[in-house]
């Protein structure tokens, strides 16, 4: 389990973060906690802290960016094909940590997971990229596995350059699997008034 989905908006320091995760049960009464604690986000990036509460340990990964636009991201399915692998991972990053991935979807088998409009259905789907150049660039990428062995892999990847608003597309192909790749860009709402002064010292 990764979350949240969406970046978090930091407007004052220090920023405080709760996170409350329970086991869902058949009913909201049968519902376990696994954890639930507070942390304070640092002014620094990234950061990798292992975090415990009273019931687990969590690994609490996050990057600080500034003046960014939100990514939403979807994929869909041109020719379907046999999967060149028996898994496969969509992932994205930004070009200044590109290193550091989001994981989009993770499935296995030889068949892209596709809904009635030919559409992937990504588990997670919005990320935020920053807005500036040149470093403001979004990495989409999509790999094919063969069982644990990360050396045998093909990979497709593709670059994006943020929009304050509107679309971007590309095509990827991968195996005989071709797909059209879709981002939607929007502001971050509660920062646009820091957008607009930093676009006029600009």
């Amino acid at each position: 389990m990764t979350g949240p989905t969406r970046g978090v908006v930091v407007d004052v320091h220090p920023t405080y973060i709760e996170v409350d995760l329970k086991v869902k049960g058949a009913t909201e009464l049968e519902d376990m906690d696994l954890s639930y604690l507070v942390v304070r986000s640092m002014p620094c990036s990234p950061s990798y802290r292992a975090v415990p509460s009273k019931l687990s340990t969590l690994e609490l990964t996050y990057i600080r960016l500034h003046n960014c636009v939100e990514a939403a991201i979807s994929v869909k399915v041109k020719k379907h094909g046999l999967w060149p692998g028996c898994r496969g991972l969509f992932t994205a990053s930004t070009a200044s940590y590109e290193d550091m991935e989001i994981l989009l979807l993770a499935f296995e088998g030889d068949r892209l997971p596709v809904d009635a409009s030919r559409r992937i259905e990504l588990s997670r789907r919005v990320v935020c990229v920053e807005l500036h150049q040149p470093e403001g660039k979004l990495v989409f990428s999509a790999k094919a596995l063969h069982g644990s062995d990360e050396k045998n892999v093909r990979r497709v990847r593709k670059t994006f350059t943020p929009k304050r608003a509107g679309k971007s597309k590309e095509n990827i192909k991968i195996g005989s699997c071709e797909m059209e790749v879709t981002v939607t860009w929007s502001l971050l709402p509660s920062c646009k008034y820091d957008y607009d002064k930093s676009l006029e010292r600009a």
